[in-house]
């Protein structure tokens, strides 16, 4: 579809520890259309027409944005844009700057913040997982932070660990914040940060020309009604493929394409 994911970020630097790193990498293997976004430009009306905006970082670098996040001007573009139905997705300390009630400046449309001490004997909000069926594919995984708390009633925690959440999802007007404690690239989790984008985008997970195997991948060519699937593992590997109304199931051996013809 049209699923455009837009990253904010400061320099870019070599790194494989970096969250920011591997949300990267991954996308640059998923079937969406990505763009940097300056922070200027997301006060100058460079979110209109967005459907998924990204941070990530840790609190005070360039990655997450450090002392930018104390401009109110950004705070309330990015804020109305999600009410009108935009999707912000968080990971790691995303839009963290001190000297406020909040550590994560858009804890209000996230539904979580990160504790830095202040707020230790007040207590956590108890939850229960939601389960979204098809959402988490095997595998995936996704690390956590002690400190995080849920600072909204109806944020939705989609994983934990250790009695923290580690994924949540909380509804914001028209919009939503999602929010991943960590990102590290694997299959699994590249097509969990894809199935986030997609529910977080209202779209469904078993999009048309989209492999249920995170271990392959396909493309479609309209044009010659021609299906690209690639099985980008050592292993024999089943991926199941909706296309032209109908289910397409192509078995592979390891690191093999297959080219197949529909509607002949």
């Amino acid at each position: 579809g049209n699923l455009r994911p837009w990253t904010l970020s400061g320099h870019f630097h070599e790194s494989d520890k970096h969250d920011l790193i591997h949300i990267n990498e991954a996308l640059a293997g998923l079937p969406v259309s990505v763009k940097f976004l300056s922070f200027d430009q997301a006060k100058a009306g460079g979110l209109d027409g967005l459907d998924v905006l990204i941070n990530a970082g840790n609190e005070g670098d360039a990655w997450s944005g450090g002392e930018v996040w104390n401009d109110p001007e950004l705070l309330t573009q990015i804020t109305a844009w999600v009410h009108r139905g935009g999707c912000f997705l968080g990971v790691g300390e995303p839009t963290a700057a001190r000297g406020h009630g909040n550590l994560f400046r858009l804890s209000a449309v996230l539904g979580i913040d990160l504790d830095t001490g202040a707020k230790t004997s007040h207590g956590k909000r108890s939850f229960d997982l939601t389960e979204v069926p098809g959402l988490w594919p095997a595998g995936a995984a996704i690390s956590g932070k002690a400190e995080l708390f849920l600072c909204a009633p109806d944020t939705q925690v989609l994983a934990s660990s250790g009695g923290v959440p580690t994924v949540t999802r909380h509804d914001f007007g028209r919009g939503c914040g999602i929010y991943l404690s960590s990102f590290r690239e694997s299959p699994a989790n590249n097509r969990l940060l894809l199935n986030l984008l997609l529910w977080g985008h209202n779209l469904p997970l078993d999009h048309d020309y989209l492999s249920d195997n995170p271990l392959t991948e396909c493309a479609w060519y309209p044009a010659k009604q021609a299906l690209i699937v690639i099985n980008n593992s050592p292993d024999p590997q089943t991926a199941n493929i909706r296309a032209l109304g109908g289910l397409v199931r192509v078995n592979l051996s390891g690191f093999t394409t297959e080219v197949v013809h529909l509607g002949e």
